[in-house]
């Protein structure tokens, strides 16, 4: 059974942590945030030891993986340190801010022989994977125009708000889009332009971006992610991809199989439960493919250069927007 530490105990700390709780072929021995009050919490849901310091958890703890949910900015330095102890390394999206650091995390985890991927979660949703399903059996005939949007309120509840600081989050290109950008180059193939448009840093509360690609095979995308929706409006997503034949449409407001709506006064609250089974939960799914990849030392399915090529493609996005040009990757 495979030991985990848990670097970071925020929204997708406790995302992880829950998944791992129907994960039998492995346990998370340690968690660790500087919030005392976080740690804690995902340590009593886990039965394991909460630590408020990342050295103290790496002098004490043992375990074989390090599961880092810090914010983009950190994910170089604490990866590539645990690396070099020999640990396997799963990191959230995106891999990092820049190709530099993304490099060197890719470079040291060669170098020492561990196993390395990132969270490119939309690849184990079900409606994704159905979507994809249909196009290889030729449903829809060649694919040539595709549609994405991830759109909702700005995150103002992250920590020390360092999503509306562009140089940790890297804005919604690098942070939000890139989950398109993984699916879309995954199961499209390769971008050879990119022409993007955003709201720039006069909006630092309504950050916008909307990119066209152009991929080698001919298709083009259109993608659109957001965090420029008023506050209290729901987060959706949406696919639609037209092929010669026919078209796939898919939109998270309307697959949800309960929502919960309170209001008062004051305000107003939305909560969703989706009561998927354990083995269609993708988070589930990406750890358990991870763990399997580390214990069965084969190449995980989301590699670090699939990560890398996302990230190039949001970088050109941004470069783009900032230019007024396109971008030849």
């Amino acid at each position: 059974m495979l030991r985990i530490a848990l670097l970071g105990c925020g929204t997708m700390g406790s995302t992880h942590a829950h998944a791992y709780t129907s994960l039998g072929e492995a346990k998370v021995v340690a968690v660790c945030d500087i919030r005392l009050e976080k740690a804690e919490a995902l340590a009593s849901l886990l039965g394991c030891v909460a630590y408020t310091s990342y050295e103290a958890m790496k002098e004490k703890a043992d375990y074989e993986v390090l599961d880092v949910c810090l914010p983009t900015y950190l994910h170089c330095r604490y990866a590539t340190d645990a690396m070099q102890d020999g640990k396997h390394v799963f990191c959230e999206k995106p891999i990092a801010l820049n190709l530099e650091d993304a490099d060197l995390m890719v470079e040291t985890a060669k170098e020492y022989g561990v196993t390395f991927s990132v969270g490119h979660v939309l690849r184990f949703f079900p409606q994704y994977q159905a979507a994809v399903a249909q196009i290889k059996a030729g449903r829809i005939g060649t694919p040539a125009l595709l549609r994405t949007t991830r759109n909702q309120a700005f995150p103002g509840w992250s920590w020390e708000n360092w999503y509306q600081d562009i140089t940790k989050s890297g804005g919604p290109e690098v942070d939000l889009a890139i989950h398109d950008y993984d699916w879309l180059l995954y199961n499209f193939g390769s971008v050879k332009r990119v022409y993007a448009k955003n709201l720039g840093t006069g909006h630092p509360k309504q950050m916008h971006t909307l990119a066209i690609l152009r991929f080698a095979s001919g298709a083009m995308a259109h993608v659109e992610a957001s965090w420029a929706l008023p506050q209290g409006i729901e987060f959706r997503t949406t696919f639609e991809l037209v092929g010669t034949d026919g078209q796939l449409c898919y939109d998270s407001s309307r697959d949800c199989p309960l929502k919960t709506q309170l209001g008062s006064d004051e305000e107003a609250s939305l909560f969703y439960d989706n009561p998927l089974s354990d083995e269609m939960n993708p988070y589930r799914a990406e750890l358990k493919a991870f763990l399997h990849a580390v214990e069965h030392k084969t190449e995980p399915v989301v590699t670090a250069a699939e990560a890398i090529a996302a990230l190039q493609v949001a970088l050109a996005a941004k470069e783009s927007a900032h230019s007024g040009k396109v971008v030849h990757l």
